[in-house]
């Protein structure tokens, strides 16, 4: 019985294989931008979030 699609190990895996490790490097890249974009935008909200934390946290009522 012969494959329909035989397997190849030839020239055209290792290309592949190739551009494959391309594609990952550049989506770490952008992960990394992303990150860092993530990091600049949430700065201000954190200290926002710091500056009045103990304000409300002092203004909850305790009921039980």
């Amino acid at each position: 019985m012969a494959l329909r699609y035989p397997l190849s190990t030839g020239r055209r895996g290792r290309e592949w294989r190739k551009g494959n490790s391309v594609f990952r490097a550049i989506a770490d890249v952008l992960r990394q931008i992303g990150g860092a974009i993530a990091t600049v935008v949430t700065l201000p909200f954190r200290a926002l979030a710091r500056l009045f934390g103990g304000a409300s946290s002092s203004t909850r009522s305790r009921r039980a």
